[in-house]
């Protein structure tokens, strides 16, 4: 059975009848959007093999690296019955293929990119290594939605890191997450029209926690992460496929990465209790699931 990730967040919700809002809905998912990969559990993993099947229509190849196990009981509050979650240990998590996938010419053709994950950080003090950070969504090593955890771990900063042409880094937007929460992510980067120019792409990252915005800033991603062809590192860090490093220490209930800006997504468990007794509506967020 497949996780559903709901695309709208409840403020962009107003009375309406149920017929209405499935029209809403089905005009609203995924505008202007190209995805490139989406996994959620058990349905891309189930704690057997290494393939990580992508449920998104682009068919890019998902890879189990390191070590990571299934679970059923940690998943977030009202989470779909059957869905669990792939829980890592800072050595392991997806890799997906080919490499390049989010180059600077795609991005400027489709008008940015998007990061979305639903994710708990069990707490462990990763400060005595690579500078404190897990990696949550990471392209190349370079344009990275990753933790920074201090001593002490009594929290971790939640940040997007840009790197320039020689791959110095820039942090336009970051707030705070508690240890053994879950939290639903959104990070979008808006061109804004912008064109390529010397090869890199500028424009606005904006930061949603449990659809909220949070933090918005200018960026600009350089050609550095496009010159290392690498692949994309879900929960660890986008390198070789072998080397598992970087890594969440906690759990991923599901993960999607898109070219273009995604409408904002909700929590599973702000969702579910949304959609108490609107039948038509449910059945309707289960057939639209990633059609596009």
């Amino acid at each position: 059975m497949k996780a559903k990730k709901n695309k709208l967040p409840i403020k962009a919700f107003k009375p309406m009848s149920a017929v209405a809002g499935v029209a809403a809905l089905a005009a609203g998912a995924h505008a202007q959007t190209t995805p490139l990969f989406e996994a959620n559990f058990p349905a891309s993993w189930n704690g057997t093999g290494t393939t990580v099947t992508d449920q998104s229509s682009a068919g890019n190849t998902g890879f189990q690296s390191g070590t990571a196990s299934y679970s059923t009981t940690a998943v977030p509050t009202g989470a779909a019955g059957g869905t669990g979650s792939m829980g890592l240990s800072g050595v392991g998590g997806i890799k997906v293929t080919p490499t390049g996938l989010l180059n600077n010419s795609a991005i400027a053709s489709d008008g940015g990119f998007t990061y979305n994950l639903e994710f708990l950080w069990d707490g462990t003090d990763s400060s005595g290594s690579f500078g404190g950070v897990e990696k949550l969504i990471d392209y190349a090593g370079t344009e990275s939605l990753q933790l920074v955890v201090p001593a002490g771990a009594g929290s971790a900063t939640l940040q997007m890191q840009f790197a320039n042409d020689t791959g110095a880094e820039a942090v336009p937007v970051s707030t705070t997450i508690a240890p053994n929460t879950w939290y639903n992510v959104t990070l979008s980067f808006d061109t804004a029209g912008n064109s390529l120019v010397g090869g890199d792409i500028s424009g606005i990252a904006d930061l949603y926690v449990n659809g909220s915005l949070v933090s918005s800033g200018a960026a600009t991603k350089g050609t550095y992460g496009d010159s290392l062809d690498r692949p994309i590192g879900i929960g660890e860090f986008g390198y070789g496929h072998t080397t598992s490093i970087i890594g969440l220490h906690g759990d991923i209930y599901d993960a999607s990465i898109d070219l273009g800006v995604a409408p904002v997504p909700e929590p599973s468990s702000m969702a579910l209790s949304l959609l108490g007794g609107l039948g038509v509506m449910g059945m309707m967020w289960n057939a639209r699931h990633r059609k596009s």
